[in-house]
C-alpha cells in the first residue's frame, strides 16, 4: 500500500483516537460516566475513520473481500448521535433524560444490523458502492445524526455557540466550551459526509472519491488534535471536578452559602485585592474552602480564577464609562480592580468585551 498524504493522516488520526479512547477510559479525573461514553463515542468515530479509508480509491484495492463486514461496521455510525446526545446531557447532569428509555436509542442500529444480516445470508457477492443499500443507508445516517446533533443543541440552548462567545468561554476555562468544541467538530465532520454522499452518489463522480476522503481525513485529523491540544492546555476546560462527587452539600446549605457569597462580593468588593486567594475568600465569609470552591464550580462553570476575573473587569467597566473617572489613566485603572500586568488586563478585557480598555472608554463616555 502506497504511504501517501491521505494514508499517513489517517494513520495518524486512527491511532490518535485510539489513544484518546484509552485516555478517557483510564482517566480518573471528573466524572467516571461521562469519560465512558466520549470513549465510546470516540471508538465509534474510529471505525467510520477507518471505514471511509478503506472504501476510499486509495485503498479500496485491498479490502474488496471484506465489504460485508465493513458495512457491518458501518452501521455504528447511528450509535454516533445517541452517544453524542448522552455525552452531553449526562455532562449538564441531566440524569433524568439520560436513564429515561436508554435502550430505546440503540434501536436505528440493532434494527439495520439485523436486517443486513438477514439481506447477506441470501447474497453471495456484496460490493457496497454497487448496492442500492448504500444510497439508503447513507441518507438514514445522515438523517438520524442531524437529529440528535439539533436535540444536543437544544439541550444546551442556555449557552452560546457565537465566535466571540465560544473564543471567549475557552480563554477562561468554561465548562461549555468543551461540550461546544465536540458538537462543532462533529457538526463539521456531519457536513464533510454530506459533501461526500453528495459528490459521489447524486453527481455521480467516483473521480472524486479521493477528493472527499482527503477532506474527510484532514478534518477528523484537526478535529482529533484539537481535542488533544485543549486536555494539554487546558485540563479543568473538559472536566468537572471530581473531587466534589462524594462531598455531601445539601442543597439549602448551598442557597445559604451562595446567598453569603454574592452579598460579600457585592459589597466588599474583594476582588480589588490582588493578593486575593480562594482560602482568604473562604475564610472572610466563613465557609470551608473545598465547599467554597464546589460552589463557584457548580453555580458558575468556573474555576476561582475565572470568577475573580469576571468581577474584576465588570468592575473596570464601570469605572472606564464613568465619565467621574475620565482622568484615570488604564494602569491607574487595572491597579485599581486587581490586575497586576497591563498585557493580562488588556487581554482578558479584550476577551470580554471585544474592545480594548481605551476603544471601550472612547465608546461609552464618547
Amino acid at each position: 500500500m502506497t504511504l501517501n498524504f491521505f494514508t499517513l493522516l489517517t494513520i495518524i488520526s486512527i491511532f490518535l483516537t485510539i489513544v484518546l479512547s484509552l485516555f478517557f477510559f483510564v482517566n480518573k479525573k471528573g466524572f467516571i460516566l461521562e469519560n465512558k461514553i466520549l470513549a465510546i463515542l470516540l471508538t465509534i468515530f474510529n471505525l467510520q475513520i477507518f471505514y471511509s479509508f478503506a472504501t476510499s480509491n486509495f485503498a479500496f484495492q485491498y479490502f474488496m473481500d471484506w465489504h460485508k463486514p465493513l458495512f457491518l461496521a458501518r452501521q455504528t455510525s447511528f450509535l454516533i448521535g445517541p452517544f453524542i446526545y448522552f455525552y452531553v446531557i449526562s455532562f449538564l447532569k441531566r440524569k433524568d433524560i439520560l436513564e429515561y428509555r436508554m435502550s430505546v436509542h440503540f434501536l436505528p442500529f440493532i434494527c439495520s444490523v439485523i436486517l443486513l444480516l438477514i439481506y447477506f445470508r441470501n447474497s453471495n457477492q456484496f460490493i457496497i458502492w454497487k448496492s442500492y443499500l448504500d444510497l439508503i443507508d447513507t441518507i438514514l445516517i445522515l438523517t438520524h445524526n442531524l437529529i440528535y446533533i439539533i436535540l444536543s443543541l437544544l439541550s444546551m440552548k442556555s449557552t452560546t455557540l457565537s465566535l466571540k462567545g465560544f473564543y471567549k468561554s475557552i480563554f477562561i476555562s468554561s465548562h461549555n466550551s468543551w461540550l461546544q468544541i465536540l458538537l462543532v467538530g462533529f457538526i463539521l465532520i456531519w457536513i464533510v459526509n454530506l459533501n461526500s454522499f453528495a459528490l459521489f452518489m447524486i453527481l455521480k463522480r467516483p473521480s472524486w472519491c479521493a477528493y472527499t476522503a482527503s477532506i474527510y481525513a484532514l478534518t477528523a485529523f484537526l478535529f482529533i488534535n484539537t481535542i488533544m491540544i485543549f486536555i494539554l492546555m487546558k485540563p479543568d476546560i473538559y472536566y468537572i471536578i471530581a473531587k466534589y462527587k462524594n462531598t455531601k452539600l445539601k442543597e439549602s446549605d448551598k442557597s445559604v452559602y451562595l446567598h453569603k457569597l454574592n452579598s460579600y462580593m457585592e459589597f466588599h468588593k474583594p476582588y480589588l485585592n490582588p493578593d486575593i486567594t480562594l482560602e482568604t475568600l473562604a475564610s472572610e465569609i466563613s465557609v470551608n474552602s473545598r465547599i467554597l470552591s464546589q460552589i463557584i464550580n457548580e453555580t458558575f462553570n468556573k474555576n476561582f480564577k475565572s470568577y475573580i476575573l469576571d468581577y474584576r473587569i465588570r468592575e473596570s467597566m464601570q469605572i472606564l464609562a464613568d465619565s467621574k473617572h475620565c482622568k484615570l489613566t488604564i494602569l491607574e485603572v487595572l491597579y485599581q480592580v486587581g490586575f497586576n500586568s497591563k498585557s493580562a488586563f488588556n487581554n482578558q478585557f479584550k476577551l470580554y468585551t471585544n474592545l480594548t480598555p481605551i476603544e471601550y472608554r472612547s465608546k461609552a463616555i464618547g
